[in-house]
């Protein structure tokens, strides 16, 4: 039984996030779409990063200083505490938590090659392109069909 293409198993609906989204935005938009990851689109729809779930909670739950952040102010005594106060992580803009890394694979590709690709790089989900046009989104529990299906 031949083995079945990406095109067969991925979602073509791809929900896409900007680099300017916040934290916060892009936490409601996955939640609400049901999906663990997106990729990251620039003004041209070019992904440019990859960016989950759990990048976004781990984020979330991390307490982050003024002065971690790199927002400090002076080096006056008198703003030196400033470097203490809490930065609502919620704010933070996407493009500082991506993955800039993408990996992708042509639509025309066998199953078993977007498998081994998420294996190697050891991630979750593979953009789908289409003469370098984004075209869907395949994950690892796409991928299991095959296994269920026995293809």
């Amino acid at each position: 039984m031949p083995q079945p293409k990406v095109s067969e198993l991925m979602s073509p609906s791809v929900v896409c996030l900007t680099p300017e989204m916040t934290v916060a935005d892009a936490q409601k938009l996955l939640a609400s779409r049901r999906v663990s990851g997106a990729p990251v689109v620039d003004g041209s729809g070019h992904a440019i990063g990859v960016i989950s779930q759990s990048d976004l909670v781990s984020h979330q739950t991390r307490r982050m200083t003024v002065g971690q952040a790199g927002r400090f102010y002076s080096d006056v005594d008198d703003y030196q505490d400033i470097s203490d106060l809490p930065v609502d992580p919620s704010q933070t803009p996407v493009r500082e938590l991506m993955t800039p890394h993408v990996y992708s694979v042509n639509r025309n590709d066998s199953a078993a090659t977007a498998a081994s690709i998420m294996r190697e790089r050891r991630i979750h989900r593979l953009l789908v392109t289409e003469r370098g046009r984004l075209v869907g989104v395949v994950s690892s529990l796409d991928l299991l069909v095959v296994v269920v299906e026995g293809g």
